[in-house]
C-alpha cells in the first residue's frame, strides 16, 4: 500500500508517493484557477511512474493521501474573498481592539462600511445591523465583542438572535462566525482578526475540499484517509479542518520536515531555507524544535499568537528582473507557472529570475525537470539583454552575476533579520537549502550570512510534500481560563478543562475514522506576568492535585501572584506511518562514474564547471566547486571553494572555508555594486 503526499505551490506542484521502501517524486504545473486539476495531474504523474496505467487502479492500492494547499493564502493574499460583515463593541469600529487607530484588516479583507459596532445583546438593534450588512451584499457575518473570553455567552446569544430570523433553509440566510468558537485566544484584537480571516477564506478553501474529495470517492472510487495539512504541522481530516488551519501549512511542513532531518542527522540549530517558483521563506530551529514567535503576522495582519517563525518574500525562479535607477530588481512581481519565465515559450515577455540561470549556464535548457520541459537559451538571453543589460550599460553576463548577487543578497537579508527579531546569533546554525530554487541558492546564501556548513537533499525539490509525509494527525484546541497562580488557584476547574479538551480530542480522531489508541495529549499554558510579558510553559501531566504541585511543574519562578493563567492549550497527536529513509554504505570518494560534461558558466567560477547527473552520485563520493549536479527536478550549484560529499542518505553536506565565507560577506566587484543598486 502507498501513501501519498501532495503539496501545491504557486508555481509547481509536488507529489512524493512512498510503500514504506520506494519512494518516487512528480512534479506538474500548479493551475491557480482550479487546485484540483494540478491535485489529479499530479497523483496521475505518480501512478505512471509507478507503473500503473489507470488512476482508479493506483488509488485503490493508496492507504492514505495527505494535500496541503495555497488556497486561503492566494485567497487573503490577493485579496479575492467574499464580502464579510462584521459585528464588533460600540467604540471599535476601526480599531477592532488593536493599537493602530485604523486596523490592518480594514478596507483589505473587510470594509469600513460593513464593520457596525453595537451596545449589547440587543435584539432589535442587532436585526437591524443584520439587515444593513445583507443590504451591502455580504455573504458571512463575524460577530466578535470586547471581554467575549470571560462572558462567551453574549456572542452566542446574537448568533442565535439572527439564525432564529434567518434559518437555513431560507435564500436569505448567511453564516454567522462568532470570534469564541474560532480562537480563545485572550486578545480580543487576535481573536476578531482570526474569524475575519477563516471567513474571508472558507469559501474558496471549502469547494476546493468538497470537490477534490468528491472526485476521489465517486469518480475515482478511493475510500481511505484524505487529509489536509495544517499550520501546526499535522494533519486532519476535511471535516476538521477551518480555513484558518491551513494557512501557510506548506511551508510550515518544510519547517516540520526539516526538524525531522535535523534530529537524524543530531543537528540541534538549523536554518531552514526554502526556494521555490514564487516565493522564499526563512524558518529557524533551535534546540531541534521550531522557534516558536509570539507576535505574528499573515500577510500584513498581526497577529498575538503562538505560530512557528516563518518569514516570506517574493522572490522565486518566476520573480521578475526588472532595472531600476543604475541596478536591477527581483519581483515582487512573479510570472509563476503560466506564462511563467521567457525562455518556458509560452508568452512570457518580462525575463525572470530562471532566464537569468539559464543565461548563467547553471541551467541545461534540455534537461529541465528531468528533460520534460524545454527551455529556450536564445529567447531568455535577447530578453535579458533587451530589457536589463543595455539600459544598464553591462554585459549579457554581467547582468546575470548581478541578478544572482541580488537574489542571494535578499535572502542573505531575510536571514539577518530573523537574527535582529528572534535576538539570536544564527551564524553557528547549519542551513538547509530546499525547494526547486534550493540547490542554486544553497552556497551563495550562505557565504552572505557568513555559514560554513549547509545541506542539501535528493528530496529538495519536493521538500514540504516530504515534511507532509513525515507529519502525524494533530488537532489543537484551546479554552480561555483566566486564573491567578495564586496559592487559592482550583486545581478541579483546570483539570475539568484539561478533560474536557481531552474527550473532544477522542471524539475527533474518531469521527475521522481513526482510534485514538496510542494518541498523544500533551498540555500548554500561557501565562501573563504582571507587566503583560506573555509566558509559553509546557506541561508534563493532564492531572494536578494540588496548586503546590501544578506551580512546581511549571518550574522555577511561578510563585504565587506573579503570573496568571489566560489559556489552556492541548495537542492530540496520532502517529502514522513515514517512509523510509534508506542508508547506504559509503563507496568510493571519485565522483567520475556521475561526470556528464564541462560547461561554460558566467557565475561562481572562473568561467567553466563540471556538471554531474545527481541520481548517479554515491555515498561518499566527494567533488570540488565549480561543480553543477542536474536532478530530475532540480539542480544544485557548487562555487569554487566549496566541497561536496554525498551522505549515506543520499543528501549533500557543503563546506567552504571560514575566509571565504568571511570575504564574501562584503565583497563584490564595483561594476556588479553599481549593476545592483550598490547593496551587497
Amino acid at each position: 500500500m502507498y501513501n501519498v503526499d501532495i503539496d501545491v505551490g504557486g508555481t509547481l506542484t509536488d507529489g512524493i508517493f512512498s510503500d514504506g521502501d520506494r519512494v518516487v517524486c512528480a512534479k506538474v504545473d500548479s493551475t491557480p484557477h482550479d487546485l484540483t486539476v494540478c491535485l489529479f495531474d499530479c497523483l496521475t504523474q505518480g501512478a505512471v511512474q509507478l507503473g500503473f496505467s489507470d488512476l482508479s487502479n493506483f488509488l485503490e492500492q493508496v492507504e492514505l493521501l495527505r494535500w496541503s494547499t495555497t488556497i486561503t493564502s492566494n485567497v487573503l493574499a490577493e485579496l479575492r474573498g467574499p464580502r464579510i460583515g462584521l459585528i464588533v463593541s460600540r467604540g471599535h469600529e476601526r480599531d477592532l481592539y488593536g493599537a493602530q487607530q485604523s486596523s490592518p484588516i480594514l478596507n483589505r479583507v473587510v470594509n469600513e462600511n460593513n464593520v457596525i459596532g453595537i451596545d449589547g445583546p440587543d435584539g432589535a438593534a442587532i436585526l437591524k445591523a443584520v439587515r444593513s450588512l445583507l443590504e451591502n451584499g455580504v455573504r458571512r457575518i463575524c460577530v466578535s465583542l470586547q471581554g467575549t473570553l470571560q462572558n462567551p455567552e453574549q456572542e452566542h446569544h446574537i448568533k442565535r438572535i439572527i439564525d432564529e430570523q434567518y434559518p437555513d433553509h431560507f435564500l436569505g440566510s448567511v453564516p454567522v462566525l462568532t470570534g469564541i468558537d474560532i480562537c480563545q485566544n485572550t486578545d480580543d484584537m487576535t481573536r476578531t482578526c482570526y474569524a475575519v480571516i477563516n471567513a474571508y477564506t472558507h469559501s474558496a478553501l471549502a469547494a476546493t475540499l468538497f470537490k477534490a474529495e468528491d472526485e476521489l470517492r465517486y469518480s475515482q472510487g478511493y475510500s481511505r484517509a484524505f487529509l489536509i495539512s495544517h499550520i501546526n504541522g499535522g494533519v486532519a481530516g476535511v471535516s476538521k479542518t477551518r480555513a484558518i488551519d491551513t494557512m501557510e501549512s506548506g511551508p510550515v511542513l518544510g519547517l516540520y520536515g526539516t526538524r525531522y532531518l535535523a534530529t537524524i542527522y543530531g543537528l540541534k540549530n538549523v536554518i531552514a531555507l526554502d526556494v521555490g517558483g514564487t516565493t522564499a521563506k526563512v524558518g529557524v530551529i533551535q534546540n531541534g524544535e521550531p522557534v516558536y514567535s509570539q507576535e505574528s503576522d499573515l500577510f500584513g495582519i498581526p497577529l498575538r499568537v503562538s505560530l512557528p517563525y516563518l518569514r516570506s518574500i517574493a522572490l522565486g525562479g518566476g520573480s521578475v528582473v526588472k532595472r531600476t535607477g543604475e541596478g536591477v530588481q527581483l519581483g515582487p512581481e512573479s510570472m509563476g507557472s503560466f506564462p511563467g519565465p521567457v525562455c518556458y515559450g509560452l508568452g512570457g515577455d518580462n525575463p525572470t529570475l530562471t532566464d537569468a540561470f539559464l543565461t548563467a549556464g547553471l541551467i541545461n535548457p534540455e534537461y529541465f525537470l528531468g528533460g520534460a520541459k524545454q527551455l529556450d537559451l536564445d529567447a531568455a538571453r535577447k530578453s535579458i539583454e533587451s530589457v536589463v543589460a543595455k539600459p544598464l550599460g553591462l554585459s549579457g553576463d554581467e547582468t546575470c552575476r548581478a541578478v544572482i548577487h541580488r537574489a542571494h543578497d535578499m535572502v542573505a537579508e531575510m536571514i539577518a533579520a530573523a537574527s535582529r527579531q528572534l535576538k539570536q546569533d544564527l551564524s553557528d546554525h547549519v542551513l538547509f537549502a530546499y525547494g526547486g530554487n534550493g540547490g542554486l541558492f544553497a552556497c551563495g546564501v550562505a557565504e552572505r550570512s557568513g555559514l560554513n556548513d549547509v545541506y542539501v537533499f535528493a528530496l529538495g525539490p519536493v521538500f514540504s510534500a516530504f515534511g507532509s509525509s513525515v507529519s502525524d494527525i494533530c488537532h489543537v484546541y484551546e479554552r480561555g481560563f483566566h486564573r491567578y497562580l495564586g496559592e487559592d488557584i482550583n486545581t478541579s476547574s483546570l483539570n475539568r478543562v484539561i478533560e474536557e479538551m481531552k474527550a473532544t480530542g477522542i471524539r475527533d480522531l474518531l469521527g475521522e475514522g481513526i482510534k485514538p489508541d496510542n494518541a498523544v495529549f500533551s498540555v500548554e499554558l500561557e501565562l501573563t506576568r504582571p507587566d503583560g510579558a506573555k509566558i509559553q510553559a509546557k506541561c508534563p501531566q493532564l492531572h494536578f492535585v494540588s496548586a503546590d504541585e501544578l506551580r512546581r511543574k511549571l518550574g522555577p519562578g511561578f510563585s504565587q501572584g506573579e503570573a496568571s493563567i489566560e489559556l489552556v492549550r492541548m495537542r492530540v497527536s496520532k502517529a502514522i506511518s513515514k517512509p523510509a529513509l534508506v542508508m547506504s554504505e559509503s563507496g568510493p570518494e571519485d565522483p567520475s562514474p556521475a561526470f556528464v560534461i564541462e560547461r561554460a558558466v558566467a557565475y561562481g567560477s572562473q568561467g567553466r564547471a563540471k556538471v554531474y547527473k545527481w541520481e548517479s552520485l554515491k555515498p561518499g563520493n566527494k567533488l570540488q566547486g565549480c561543480s553543477i549536479l542536474e536532478a530530475q527536478n532540480s539542480t544544485y550549484f557548487v562555487p569554487e571553494g566549496w566541497n561536496l560529499e554525498i551522505d549515506q542518505y543520499g543528501n549533500a553536506q557543503l563546506t567552504c572555508a571560514a575566509d571565504r565565507v568571511s570575504n564574501n560577506l562584503t565583497h563584490a566587484t564595483l561594476q556588479e555594486s553599481r549593476a545592483y543598486g550598490r547593496q551587497s
